[in-house]
């Protein structure tokens, strides 16, 4: 998909006029097509990518920090994703075409991203738990992380660290480096908690894993 400097300023977060810098000194790829330049949309992302550059897959323009000291409220019932015949080798697009998104959303650049994260390592962190997240923050509509989890019907060899099949699958898309660094210590807290661990492993009803993360949450502020 060939793009123009508007395109690109939207999907960078970046003005028009920082593109076409970038574009005076040679240092985004692009090609001239009838005396224009353009830019094609699989290039622009790599070099991104390669960056460590936010991406924009909605139709907003502008970005919003959001400080992470509580996921309860990021969470609800559709958060929860149940009973999914989820397959080894399409488990990605399966839950990105599940998950709750504005529609001017680009879907295929979040299975793109997510893939590509995958190829350098598994997010498969052990204890059939599974983390996968986009290679570079993404703009998804909202100042809040998107967290939701996946329960496959059968368990999935995602290569683990410590080789065991992955049970519970909990995708996050933040959109900022502080936000998902944030969110992933978060998660890593809850993690650690035995009672979290069983609420996943046994596919508790939402309420009551929200219960549970709610109960932790409030004895760590507590400390």
């Amino acid at each position: 998909m060939e793009l123009n400097i508007k395109d690109v300023a939207h999907l960078l977060m970046l003005t028009e006029k920082e593109v076409e810098q970038l574009l005076k000194k040679k240092e985004i790829p692009f090609q001239v097509l009838y005396e224009k330049a353009v830019f094609n949309k699989q290039q622009i992302i790599e070099w991104a990518l390669g960056r460590n550059i936010s991406i924009n897959v909605s139709g907003h323009k502008k970005l919003q920090e959001y400080q992470i000291e509580t996921v309860s409220p990021l969470l609800d019932k559709s958060s929860f994703h149940y009973h999914c015949a989820l397959q080894e080798t399409t488990y990605i697009e399966q839950m990105v075409s599940q998950i709750h998104l504005e529609k001017n959303v680009d879907r295929e650049i979040i299975v793109q991203l997510l893939k590509s994260r995958e190829s350098l390592m598994s997010t498969a962190i052990g204890n059939g738990i599974s983390l996968p997240h986009p290679r570079v923050p993404l703009m998804v509509g909202r100042s809040a992380p998107l967290i939701n989890f996946f329960f496959p019907v059968n368990q999935l060899d995602l290569k683990s660290l410590d080789g065991k099949p992955v049970h519970t699958i909990i995708l996050l898309i933040s959109q900022t480096i502080k936000q998902h660094l944030s969110l992933i210590a978060h998660l890593g807290f809850l993690l650690s908690k035995e009672t979290f661990r069983f609420a996943l492993e046994n596919r508790l009803e939402y309420k009551e894993i929200l219960d549970i993360i709610t109960k932790i949450e409030e004895t760590r502020a507590k400390v």
